[in-house]
């Protein structure tokens, strides 16, 4: 229906836009948007502003990314730099309405929007598995932009064409040339992409349930860049340390300038045991994070081989287990570049404080907690956030996506991500994300990828 106290524009309307905006990205978003139906024509603007009629701007507040003002004759848009006013170029996005009384007409309802958000470090963990679809890093790489997420680390499970060896993909990875263009559209959407690479377990670039090892599994005469059993990077071979940096040197390259890198390093269950020597270890690890810093960003790493996981534990005698691994693995605190970032994942908690982040905390590192796919885990690494004043936040996804996207959206309105105005009708967040998901590209694409599954169903229904 009708909105007399909104601002109404037909299929084809005009915009005032700053000239850092990706009119490319913009035009094809509002096209989405206004159900296919819709183009937006760009003039230049002024700086940090869109406006469409006679526009008025909101100054930014205190703590404010961006501000969206709504009135009948205009709609005003002002952020502090090219990320936060695409943030709201996307909230308004998120406002558009089809006019049902008239054909191909769309508003969007007076009023006012002001982006402050209760975390300011708003990350997101995203794997690219041998069976992602490219059309959907796309789109996920939109989404992480329309959900105000700041950063998206990108890590990729055999999935990338490495020119240092041919052996670290795939036949069907995807090239540099494709994922460029993720790094762009996220760039666009006001997201900074972070590069990863594992560099002690995980190795594979495989999940640990399928028994593959994408390099191994096509030459396994590299045996000697790992350990015995393909699991964990070979930390004390000089040709595992030189690959690892071709590879992040090709990541630099490929990702641009950034502030991140993240070295993974969890899971490395061999390194905790007797089998290896703590203090090769720590000295890996002393040597790996300075060489990053030294290359001009900060590293990123997983928590769980500092702390171990069960000092979170509900369970005395897991929590003193624990305990007394942490004093053996003490030294691997020290051995850190005091500018490293810890991503502290620990998907069991349902409740604040959380030690292991009180722990880094007070060791004076910044510390990023990570939850996964559950409300009460979500919670509690956000109440944690809250009141240790964290770095930030990073939403961790793995093999779960397809089935657990209301996390990725409960966690960014939990961060103050806004809602739109039809976002309460079910009451179900998988359909709003549907519908999100279908927005954010102009594109008709096959049944296999529509929505966020290949399939309805997990078995062939025979009739």
């Amino acid at each position: 229906m009708s909105n007399p106290t909104g601002y109404r524009f037909s299929a084809h309307t005009c915009a005032r836009v700053a000239q850092t905006v990706d009119r490319e990205v913009a035009c094809e978003l509002w096209n989405g948007f206004c159900n296919r139906i819709g183009t937006l024509e760009c003039a230049d603007g002024d700086e940090n502003r869109i406006g469409f009629g006679e526009a008025t701007y909101l100054p930014l507040g205190e703590g404010e990314e961006y501000t969206l003002c709504v009135r009948p004759e205009g709609v005003g848009l002002q952020g502090r730099d090219a990320a936060t006013l695409m943030r709201a170029f996307c909230a308004l996005l998120l406002r558009i309405e089809q006019d049902t009384s008239e054909k191909d007409t769309f508003w969007v309802a007076a009023g006012e929007v002001r982006g402050a958000f209760t975390v300011s470090r708003r990350m997101i963990h995203l794997c690219v598995f041998p069976e992602t679809d490219f059309s959907m890093l796309r789109r996920l790489a939109r989404l992480c932009g329309l959900f105000s997420y700041t950063h998206v680390v990108l890590e990729f499970w055999g999935m990338l064409q490495y020119d240092c060896m041919q052996e670290l993909a795939w036949g069907h990875a995807f090239s540099k040339e494709q994922i460029a263009g993720v790094i762009r559209e996220l760039r666009a959407m006001g997201v900074e992409p972070i590069p990863m690479i594992n560099h002690l377990g995980h190795a594979s670039s495989c999940r640990i349930d399928s028994g593959k090892h994408v390099v191994l599994d096509q030459n396994p005469r590299l045996q000697s860049l790992f350990t015995p059993d393909g699991w964990c990077w070979n930390i004390f071979s000089p040709a595992s340390r030189a690959l690892l940096r071709q590879m992040r040197h090709e990541l630099y390259e490929l990702f641009g300038e950034g502030e991140y890198f993240h070295i993974g390093c969890d899971e490395a269950h061999i390194f905790s045991s007797e089998y290896y020597p703590m203090s090769g270890l720590c000295d890996y690890l002393s040597g790996l994070t300075a060489e990053v810093i030294a290359e001009g960003r900060r590293p990123i790493l997983w928590g769980d081989m500092i702390v171990p996981y069960d000092t979170n534990s509900e369970c005395p005698e897991r929590v003193e287990a624990a305990l007394k691994q942490e004093v053996r693995m003490r030294p691997l605190m020290s051995a850190l570049h005091p500018q490293s970032v810890i991503a502290d994942w620990h998907y069991d908690i349902k409740t604040s404080p959380i030690p292991s982040i009180e722990h880094f905390l007070e060791a004076g590192f910044d510390v990023v907690g990570c939850p996964w796919d559950n409300v009460a885990n979500i919670d509690a690494q956000y109440a944690m956030a809250q009141e240790a004043q964290t770095y930030g936040l990073m939403m961790t996804t793995w093999h779960t996506l397809h089935s657990g996207m209301s996390s990725m959206l409960y966690f960014a309105r939990k961060c103050g991500f806004p809602k739109s105005p039809w976002s309460d009708y079910t009451g179900h967040r998988n359909l709003e994300i549907a519908t999100l998901l279908r927005k954010v590209t102009s594109e008709a694409l096959p049944y296999a990828e529509t929505g966020f599954s290949h399939r309805q169903t997990a078995e062939v229904i025979s009739w």
